[in-house]
């Protein structure tokens, strides 16, 4: 079979409820199918709807959402995909990797990882992120509590580090740096295996496994693993769920699925043209200045040169026609088809040339990430992007908006923190607790879904033993950020304004 057999890395078995015995190709295919289904019909999907791109509470229909950019990933994700199945078919390859039967599920993987790869995202983006890590590091992080703030903004007393108790003490500062480090792709992964409970193949769980890095750990990363690890990839709460999951798909601690490259890939080559096809639309500049914002980017450009085969190209053609209105449209058509037409092999010939150290998970780089004119191309949008689209005024404030809105909110649900161990549990067993009308009324707003998730988790606990408590309260925290996580941008909005008796 060779070095790369991906029959070990496809694994169509699940956790729970798993196929059983051998599949044919058509059987295996079927396996993917479900998978698909699964994730296109689920809530988490359908909530990218209303969940930020770049502009947070955009009305225009035009402009994207996180739904309508992870469609467009998701087409290029599929593209990059076959383009690797193309060149390793025409190499002769195929049977030698493992793969001559799984040329529909290696296309589907990367594609419903690529639709997938977002739904961890907290409303406002990045900024939602900042907005629950630096609440909780202002509240957890012994030291930065300011004692005239009184007690609710001081440490939780259950996370205190105390003399003689060093395993506990080791618990209690995983939990705390595991609870300030809140980050999407971390979240994805346990939205869709312990909130939504998707029970998908490993191999599509491993595919949406971007990052390697425990969420609980701190310091630098290992030798060769800080592009892999430049940010949290899973929670304390998963990370047994994990451990499982690299067993089955034959990973090392800290290597990631090799699919995941081509996901990773096609959500970059995608956004870098949608956030200027946006700011467009938006009117936070003209066609006219983006062709020189790129121009500037670019530096000294030639006949012949990628500038000018994908950009000089798509501009010449935006102005040949008569009717200047469809100028706009014109322009980033031909610019998305040049892009994708250059960056989409050099993609699929960087998976390629680069499998002996993908295939086991540690390449430490993005595939379009080398020296190459590609990759100056994509850098060139993205500083474009950076420079003149997320440090407009009008984005700012919107995000600026979206951070009081996810801090607020989090204010909101303190008093549901503060309870002490006995009395939260005897609200969530009776439910309303008349001596806690206002935790009582909070805890009525919460999701059911991730309700279930904190008493499944606290079941599975020893309440006899020393470290319990700890637990109790990280699965508590958890329940707070998964609720306000999981809402939209809108729902975001419109709560905070009810609770906060604005409207």
């Amino acid at each position: 079979m060779g070095e790369f057999n991906f029959q070990k890395k496809i694994n169509w078995h699940r956790q729970f409820r798993s196929p059983e015995g051998t599949k044919n190709e058509h059987e295996i295919q079927r396996i993917f199918e479900s998978d698909r289904g699964r994730i296109i019909n689920s809530a988490a999907i359908r909530r990218l709807q209303q969940k930020t791109q770049v502009f947070p509470l955009e009305r225009n229909a035009a402009v994207r959402t996180r739904l309508t950019h992870s469609m467009e990933v998701q087409q290029v994700g599929r593209y990059i995909a076959k383009e690797v199945i193309s060149r390793l078919k025409e190499a002769r390859l195929l049977e030698q990797y493992g793969l001559s039967e799984l040329t529909g599920p290696f296309e589907s993987i990367v594609e419903m990882a690529c639709l997938m790869h977002d739904v961890g995202n907290p409303p406002f983006g990045h900024f939602g992120e900042a907005a629950i890590n630096d609440w909780f590091r202002q509240r957890l992080l012994p030291g930065v509590d300011n004692d005239a703030q009184g007690k609710e903004s001081r440490a939780a007393e259950v996370l205190c580090l105390r003399e003689g108790e060093t395993a506990l003490n080791t618990l209690r500062q995983h939990v705390i740096t595991d609870l300030c480090h809140f980050e999407g792709n971390a979240q994805g992964i346990r939205l869709v295996n312990t909130l939504m409970r998707m029970n998908l193949t490993w191999a599509q769980m491993g595919c949406i496994l971007k990052y390697t890095r425990p969420a609980w750990e701190s310091g630098p990363a290992p030798e060769g693993f800080h592009y892999l690890m430049k940010k949290p990839g899973f929670y304390l709460s998963e990370a047994n769920y994990i451990v499982r999951l690299r067993k089955e798909l034959s990973l090392e601690e800290n290597c990631r699925f090799p699919l995941t490259w081509i996901m990773e890939a096609a959500d970059d080559i995608s956004y870098c043209v949608a956030d200027l096809e946006d700011a467009v639309e938006k009117r936070i500049f003209s066609l006219e200045q983006l062709y020189q914002h790129l121009s500037t980017a670019w530096g000294e450009h030639h006949s012949g040169d990628l500038f000018s085969l994908v950009v000089e190209d798509a501009w010449e053609k935006s102005r040949a026609g008569k009717v200047r209105s469809g100028a706009e449209d014109v322009f980033f058509m031909y610019l998305r088809v040049n892009t994708l037409s250059k960056l989409v092999p050099h993609a699929a010939r960087r998976f390629i040339d680069n499998l002996p150290e993908i295939y086991p998970g540690h390449f430490n780089h993005a595939l379009l990430e080398d020296d190459s004119s590609y990759s100056r191309l994509l850098g060139m949008f993205k500083r474009v992007a950076m420079r003149h689209v997320f440090s407009h005024p009008d984005v700012e404030q919107l995000e600026l908006q979206g951070y009081r809105v996810i801090s607020g909110l989090l204010d909101i649900y303190r008093p549901l923190l503060l309870l002490p161990l006995a009395d939260f549990q005897l609200l969530v067993s009776e439910g309303n607790v008349r001596r806690l009308p206002i935790e009582s009324r909070l805890f009525h707003k919460l999701s059911s879904k991730h309700c279930m998730a904190y008493q499944e988790a606290i079941e599975k606990l020893d309440n006899t033993q020393s470290e319990y408590p700890v637990w109790e309260f990280y699965y508590r925290c958890r329940l707070i950020q998964d609720y306000i996580s999981g809402m939209t941008d809108l729902y975001a909005w419109d709560e905070y304004r009810r609770l906060m008796a604005v409207e």
